[in-house]
């Protein structure tokens, strides 16, 4: 059971709160069925996710037999059989579309498929592409985002999306250069330019930032939300951003943004300082 657990990752849950996005910016939180909606769409994609891991584990155990840290993964290392992997991660899936169809139905669970197809293709070819397989880890917490609409019954922005795809674009070039960076430790052959990402990095972290202000700032949410000042929420951002940058760029630290989000002091305050301020600006 212990090494089921550790093929299933929950430490990677994390990623699955922008699930909750779309409850929290759409003053949700009060309605008991769109948080009971959006609870049950979180648990399907932790419990979908997992199964990818668990799958992907199994594509990937030969070769990561030779890598320092991930021959210590279950798979790899023998504590679970392939098929005992596959199993699980089936059982994994049928659960998932379960939770989805009591959140929202056909369409969530259509939504689910959708993930799972992508990630499916991600983990066979396209994490072999450089920046597709960035792309594709996106475009999979866009899915997420969309999810969490159908859940909570809350219809989406095009601002919401936007910076869900620019944040996730974000993180997973930064994992790129995490994994560039430590290439000659582990003796990875990645096919990125080091140069070229960094600049790519720093475009998309401001490309956010911007898109996030002009959320805050736009008339048509100043409107929805009742013209509560959100932008006053923008430094917490600033902040999130430019510690991450600051970590990925000269340490060489976005290999686990999800760790990452849950190590380092300052990320994590930012991110509680962005919580409560939206919470007080619009659940006051």
């Amino acid at each position: 059971m212990r090494a089921l657990l550790e093929l299933a990752r929950p430490e990677q849950w994390i990623k699955n709160g922008f699930v909750l996005l779309p409850l929290i910016f759409g003053q949700a939180v009060g309605d008991p069925e769109a948080v009971r909606g959006a609870i049950l769409a979180t648990l399907a994609f932790c419990l979908l996710s997992s199964a990818v891991y668990a799958g992907n584990d199994v594509v990937d155990a030969g070769r990561d037999r030779g890598h320092p840290v991930k021959c210590k993964r279950p798979v790899a290392r023998g504590a679970v059989t392939p098929s005992t992997a596959l199993i699980f991660s089936g059982a994994l899936v049928a659960i998932s579309c379960a939770l989805g169809a009591l959140a929202g139905g056909l369409l969530l669970v259509a939504t689910l498929a959708a993930y799972l197809a992508l990630q499916v293709a991600y983990s066979l070819a396209l994490k072999h592409v450089p920046y597709l397989g960035a792309f594709v880890i996106a475009v999979g917490f866009v899915l997420r985002i969309v999810a969490g609409g159908i859940g909570a019954r809350v219809p989406l922005t095009p601002w919401i999306v936007a910076l869900g795809f620019l944040l996730a674009l974000l993180l997973a070039l930064g994992k790129r250069h995490g994994d560039l960076v430590n290439a000659r430790a582990v003796g990875a052959g990645l096919r990125y330019d080091r140069t070229t990402l960094e600049r790519i990095l720093v475009a998309i972290a401001a490309a956010t930032f911007t898109a996030y202000v002009l959320y805050t700032l736009s008339p048509a949410v100043l409107a929805r939300h009742g013209h509560h000042p959100l932008v006053f929420s923008t430094p917490w951002v600033a902040l999130g951003l430019g510690r991450y940058l600051k970590l990925a760029l000269r340490d060489g630290a976005g290999s686990d943004p999800s760790a990452l989000a849950v190590s380092d002091a300052v990320l994590l305050i930012s991110v509680i300082g962005w919580l409560l301020t939206l919470a007080l600006i619009l659940y006051r």
